[in-house]
């Protein structure tokens, strides 16, 4: 069966080098599509670096279990320490998380407000897919 999967991504160290790297990950699970990324300032936590932030669909035949504990793999393949309680808290070489499948109308509703400017660039392609 195949997934279709609305997600994000983010980084405020190293992050076109670490996008880069983990497109080059995400490749592996499915096909991916991505927004256009862009930066925003630090959202709850207490930070000077700047955020590269994008969303992505992922089809792909991995549930949803299997999907994030794939993108936990990822992170810390880029170094991020997901063992740390506070790791949410502090600067990261990437996040990835899960927002919901394409399924449902309401997945457009859990776009965090910082990342709402890049839902028109992958919207089109999100419906387009649902329609194949």
């Amino acid at each position: 069966m195949t997934f279709y999967y609305l997600c994000s991504m983010g980084a405020n160290i190293a992050p076109e080098i670490n996008f880069a790297a983990a497109r080059d990950y995400l490749s592996k699970l499915g096909q991916a599509y991505y927004s256009r990324a862009f930066y925003t300032q630090p959202v709850a936590m207490d930070s000077d670096k700047e955020f590269l932030n994008a969303l992505f669909v992922l089809t792909s035949e991995l549930d949803h279990a299997s999907l994030k504990q794939q993108f936990n793999t990822i992170e810390k393949q880029l170094g991020r320490d997901r063992d740390d309680p506070l790791s949410a808290q502090k600067d990261r070489p990437m996040d990835i998380d899960i927002l919901g499948t394409l399924t449902s109308e309401q997945v457009w509703l859990q776009v965090p407000e910082y990342l709402r400017n890049a839902i028109p660039s992958i919207r089109p392609i999100a419906e387009q897919l649902l329609q194949r």
